[in-house]
């Protein structure tokens, strides 16, 4: 039986077939090859973190898995210390406040109220915002050559208490004693003294002085430009003479020639309404003496004592003239002769030109509605007036010496250190000119 030969039409088949096979076969391998691409593509825009991985590392797709190449040039962020951390970063946190003396006892890893308290201190002594937390600018600092040790505490005795435990107040009272404005103890106490040291500490650094130890005062208290207490330069204040004693004015030593006042201020529009009213609209004091009333009135309303009024400030000698013009009259209106009114009223009204009231030192202070021997706002200036620089100018059991009848309203300002003394010593001050003059 012969051979039969495939036929044309079925050769035709097969190689179209074969051509078909070859062309899914190459169809895939693109696709296969795109998909792989693609995939690439995707993981290079979202690489699978690994949360081992240190902050700042660059990753690379390695299979499944994203491998991480640590990058030299990506910045590290130490991360912010504060109460509750713990760990070895603590430890050589609390091991460099030791070494500067901020801290004391061991470098436990703990970062509690202790450590806290000592990162507060060294932030304060160098002028940074004082958080108690260990940022970048605090931990920068730290570990500088900049970073300083401990405020000394050369003022305290040698069983007080280490310099790192003090208390806020107690430090504060070391470093304003070691300066020299501060005279008292360090007992942790924020009384009038510690108020009137950091006024003081204010004024000589041109600060805001409401003697408060906000953070623009300890950025300066604490740092290298701190300056030092000097005895001011007699004649440099307006209440201190050339001897440096406080200026004397009474009938015997009237104001003296060309006395110039140094700072008036109207006293209504610069004192707080909260704390005082000023009776009259024109009432003036010099500005040291003023600031100084403020604090001191800040003080009485702590005490619970909220009622305080100025009536009288500043006074020219030609309206000390016409007081005293018009008490006179009074007088004689009363039937007295000349020589009597001018004598009687002597006792209630200085001459002019012999008023304390011309320094712009002195103040009169009421309670409205009140007759203000009777107040107890009276009784608490008659305690704590002193404390704050001024005095009780006419005392009680002084006016055969001063010449004018007890005035438990007026008090004159001194400074700090010649008030205190007067009242330890119970002169007024015609007998303190008379025992420190010259």
């Amino acid at each position: 039986m012969a051979e039969k030969k495939p036929s044309s039409f079925g050769l035709i088949a097969a190689y179209v077939a074969l051509f078909a096979l070859l062309a899914a076969a190459a169809a895939l391998g693109v696709y296969i090859s795109n998909l792989n691409a693609q995939r690439d593509y995707v993981a290079s825009l979202t690489p699978i973190p690994n949360p081992t991985n240190p902050a700042g590392a660059a990753y690379a797709y390695n299979g499944n898995m994203m491998q991480v190449t640590p990058d030299p040039a990506a910045p590290t962020r130490a991360p912010v210390l504060r109460t509750g951390s713990t760990g070895t970063q603590v430890v050589t946190l609390q091991t460099r406040l030791i070494e500067l003396g901020y801290l004391t006892g061991q470098a436990d890893g703990q970062f509690g109220p202790a450590t806290e308290a000592a990162v507060i201190r060294f932030q304060q002594q160098h002028g940074l915002d004082a958080d108690g937390k260990v940022g970048a600018a605090t931990s920068e600092l730290l570990y500088s050559d900049a970073a300083r040790p401990m405020a000394a505490t050369a003022t305290l005795s040698p069983t007080a208490t280490p310099a790192a435990q003090l208390t806020d107040t107690e430090r504060l009272q070391a470093r304003l004693k070691e300066l020299g404005y501060y005279t008292g103890e360090v007992d942790g106490v924020s009384g009038p003294a510690t108020r009137a040291a950091v006024r003081s500490f204010q004024q000589a650094h041109g600060l805001a002085a409401d003697g408060i130890a906000g953070s623009k005062t300890n950025a300066v208290l604490y740092s290298d430009t701190a300056k030092p207490y000097t005895t001011p330069v007699p004649g440099s204040e307006p209440w201190v003479r050339a001897d440096g004693l406080p200026l004397l004015v009474n009938a015997d030593n009237p104001l003296p020639s060309g006395y110039q006042t140094s700072e008036l201020v109207l006293m209504r529009s610069y004192c707080d309404d909260d704390l005082v009213t000023i009776k009259g609209s024109e009432i003036e004091g010099e500005r040291a003496a003023v600031d100084a009333l403020m604090l001191m009135l800040a003080a009485a309303h702590d005490d619970g004592l909220t009622v305080w009024q100025v009536s009288a400030g500043y006074r020219s000698v030609s309206y000390q003239q016409q007081l005293f013009d018009n008490q006179v009259y009074a007088y004689r209106q009363d039937g007295m002769t000349k020589s009597e009114a001018i004598a009687r009223t002597r006792q209630t009204v200085a001459d002019p030109g012999a008023s304390e009231h011309h320094t712009g030192l002195a103040f009169d202070i009421t309670v409205p509605g009140q007759q203000f021997s009777n107040t107890k706002q009276s009784v608490w200036l008659a305690q704590h007036c002193w404390e704050y620089g001024f005095i009780i100018r006419y005392p009680i059991d002084k006016t055969n010496i001063t010449g004018i009848s007890y005035e438990p309203w007026h008090v004159r300002y001194v400074g700090v250190e010649h008030a205190i003394r007067m009242r330890d010593e119970n002169l007024c001050l015609e007998e303190y000119i008379e025992k420190y003059g010259n």
